[in-house]
């Protein structure tokens, strides 16, 4: 036998300490297995929370890309804040500057409750004539009239101012006559229509009839109803004041009513007027049309004007749009050249040409210059417009007037699209209207502005402060009548209260 083998037997052990080692080594086997199996477990907890780590890291991004996204749009709108400060704070810079006619549509009445205006911003350019009546105006001075008197009253002293001798039998010789001009308080006038019948010799009984206005028992007659459309329309004095004067100086007590039946029955009488007012508007060659809005009922509706030099037609309608003009003048005036104040609903409406007013240009210009007086264009069109109303003036060709359109063609080419304030839709509302601003220089019986019709309008103003509102739209159309004939009796020099008088004898058709 192999001496290695034989150290081999000798150094073997013996069974038990065979199975100790065995035992040993299971157990070492079974630390391992657990050492194993909690490595698993901890590779599987550790696997879960790097897969909640991650999933935590992407919300975490996700919650940074919404933040950003978040802090973006804040700082946009940031920005749009502060954009829209500074646009506030623009307007309330303009907003706090002082209003007038001269620089805005307000009127001169308003001019009375603000501070004392800049007189080198004034509209109008120097005449250079002195205040007062001009050579040549005709005066209206009180003179002493040569009719016969219908009072005569002597004054005469009856003692001496020296020695206080007795004078009454001492006839004295006439001196200067000094003349008072009074009036008379009017008394009624009472006149009593009879029916008188007459039999004939066949049997027949002939009767006469009524005049109309009489047909009643009482009756009131033409001037009385007359002298109530004056009193109310033109005077605008309001339904009780007016009963009042009617007592006091005529004697003729009357209630509200009344006044409103009486008003009802000169409407009727006066359409047939109204009528040929509105024809003739619609037959002239240059027309002025202008609006106001009047409260009706608490509502807000409105009253337009067309006129002309010798007439004034006012209608009433709820609609300031062109459903107004469409009920005043269907398919507009094809005839006539309508100056107007630039409102879309009167440039809208057909017509021969267009006129726009200058008067309401220049003064959005001057508040341009007023409220931005670091841009050059407002005040380069304002001189442009005012060359133009001197060339009126003056007897020019039509090379002059093609130089100045000329010159505002150059003018426009000019972008304003970038402006501040309203100097942008001003620009491009000259752009689309150009055709109408020189209207009047090519046409000599056109005005270059609208105050024509701003004056034959304000009357619905100054209605409404006596009186507030109409209380109908039936009194609101009404008065619009009655105004209508009024208005046109002055600019034809009658006299209003003759006028009405006739009017209010027609009869209704």
């Amino acid at each position: 036998m192999p001496i290695k083998v034989k150290r081999h037997i000798k150094k073997a052990r013996s069974p038990e300490v065979l199975e100790k080692k065995v035992i040993l080594l299971e157990c070492r086997l079974v630390n391992q297995a657990n050492q194993i199996q909690r490595q698993k477990q901890k590779i599987t907890k550790l696997r879960g929370d790097k897969k909640a780590l991650v999933e935590e890291v992407r919300s975490h991004k996700w919650d940074h890309i919404l933040t950003k996204s978040k802090l973006t749009k804040a700082k946009h709108k940031l920005e749009d804040a502060h954009k829209e400060i500074s646009a506030l704070k623009e307007a309330l810079r303009i907003a706090r500057l002082p209003k007038n006619s001269s620089n805005s549509s307000r009127p001169p009445s308003t001019d009375l409750f603000i501070q004392k205006r800049n007189r080198n911003y004034s509209l109008r350019a120097k005449t250079g004539r002195k205040p007062g009546g001009q050579p040549g105006h005709e005066g209206s001075t009180l003179e002493f009239c040569t009719d016969a008197p219908d009072h005569q009253i002597d004054h005469t002293l009856e003692k001496c101012i020296a020695c206080g001798k007795d004078l009454s039998a001492i006839t004295g010789e006439r001196g200067p006559t000094h003349q008072v001009v009074d009036i008379a308080i009017p008394k009624r006038v009472l006149i009593n229509h009879t029916i008188i019948k007459k039999h004939c010799s066949c049997g027949q009984c002939n009767e006469a009839s009524f005049p109309e206005g009489a047909r009643g028992p009482v009756n009131y007659g033409n001037r009385l109803r007359g002298l109530i459309a004056n009193l109310s329309v033109r005077q605008y004095m309001p339904y009780k004041r007016t009963v009042e004067f009617m007592e006091d100086i005529f004697g003729i007590p009357m209630s509200e009513g009344t006044i409103t039946n009486l008003l009802a029955q000169f409407e009727h009488s006066a359409l047939k007027s109204y009528k040929h007012i509105h024809d003739q508007v619609l037959q002239s060659p240059v027309v002025g049309a202008d609006e106001t809005n009047a409260r009706v009922n608490g509502n807000k509706n409105w009253f337009h004007t067309y006129q002309t030099p010798q007439y004034t037609f006012i209608g009433y309608h709820p609609s300031r749009g062109i459903q107004a003009q469409e009920a005043f003048y269907p398919g507009g005036l094809s005839n006539s050249i309508l100056v107007t104040d630039c409102l879309a609903m009167q440039l809208s409406t057909p017509a021969a040409a267009h006129q726009v007013c200058h008067a309401h240009l220049a003064r959005e210009l001057k508040a341009f210059e007023e409220a931005h007086p670091e841009e050059c264009w407002p005040a380069k069109m304002n001189d442009l417009f005012r060359k133009a109303l001197d060339l009126k003036n003056y007897p020019y060709c039509n090379k002059k007037i093609q130089a100045l359109e000329k010159k505002f063609k150059r003018l426009m080419k000019s972008d304003q699209s970038n402006a501040p304030g309203k100097i942008k839709a001003f620009w491009k509302r000259m752009n689309t209207h150009s055709d109408k601003l020189f209207t009047f220089l090519h046409f000599p019986e056109v005005p270059s502005d609208n105050n024509g019709s701003e004056r034959a309008i304000r009357c619905i103003k100054v209605k409404q402060k006596v009186s507030g509102q109409f209380k109908t739209q039936k009194g609101a159309h009404q008065y619009a009548i009655i105004r209508s004939i009024i208005d046109t009796m002055i600019k034809q020099n009658k006299n209003v209260h003759e006028e009405l008088a006739r009017i209010a004898s027609l009869t209704p058709d």
